[in-house]
């Protein structure tokens, strides 16, 4: 109609660009589950943990403001058991101004000790498991199949409308999200600390470098999937 109206007309002006502001909203409407976003530190020798699963700190304090500045920026953030146990997250925004993500955690066997900071009750919180069913408003449990677990608990959380995904760790679950294809892009923090031993990043697949810059001393990398 503007075209027989004698107008000119421009097609796919900045399309990359729009296209990656709303990579969220095309994510869910295209593939059904939210946006994943990878995020770990590791040590300039490779490593996600120490020995004993320990993890504080990697990364700087400047590093770690950006981290809560992200978790502002998406509906939800995920750890899996082992981060739950050996670090008891609060998982919340702190260090920046904005909303705290839902929180998810991964216990498959309902291990978890219920004095963790996770199952506090102070933000809404989603325990997926291979036992237990029963939501509420800030703390549910739902149980999916192991076969299907991740696919069906993105499903899950893309019925909540949930349009973005950050998984935190630890090594283990950013590896079955690796493994399963199940990720958007990666945000990797390289720290100059050396442990010499302990538990290895993960490695990624099908991984394209979009970047990086210097946050204080941390080398921070993209990655976008392949």
């Amino acid at each position: 109609m503007l075209r027989q109206a004698g107008i000119e007309v421009t097609l796919g002006t900045l399309a990359e660009e729009a296209t990656s502001l709303n990579k969220r909203f095309f994510t869910a409407i295209q593939l059904g589950r939210p946006y994943i976003i990878l995020k770990w530190a590791q040590t300039a020798d490779g490593f996600i943990a120490r020995p004993n699963f320990d993890s504080r700190w990697i990364s700087n304090a400047l590093s770690r403001k950006l981290v809560h500045k992200w978790r502002a920026e998406e509906d939800a953030i995920l750890v899996g058991k082992n981060t739950a146990r050996y670090d008891n997250p609060v998982l919340n925004v702190r260090d920046w101004a904005g909303k705290n993500p839902l929180r998810v955690v991964i216990d498959h066997h309902l291990r978890l000790d219920q004095d963790l900071h996770l199952f506090d009750g102070t933000i809404p919180t989603i325990c997926y498991n291979l036992h237990k069913h029963l939501e509420s408003d800030m703390l549910s449990y739902v149980q999916l199949d192991e076969a299907s677990f991740l696919p069906q608990l993105l499903q899950h959380l893309h019925g909540r409308a949930v349009r973005s995904l950050m998984v935190e760790g630890g090594a283990t679950t950013l590896a079955d999200f690796i493994d399963a294809g199940l990720w958007d892009e990666a945000r990797v923090f390289n720290a100059p600390a050396c442990f010499g031993s302990g538990i290895r990043a993960p490695q990624l697949k099908q991984a394209t470098f979009d970047g990086k810059e210097d946050i204080a001393g941390d080398t921070l990398t993209y990655f976008v999937k392949q």
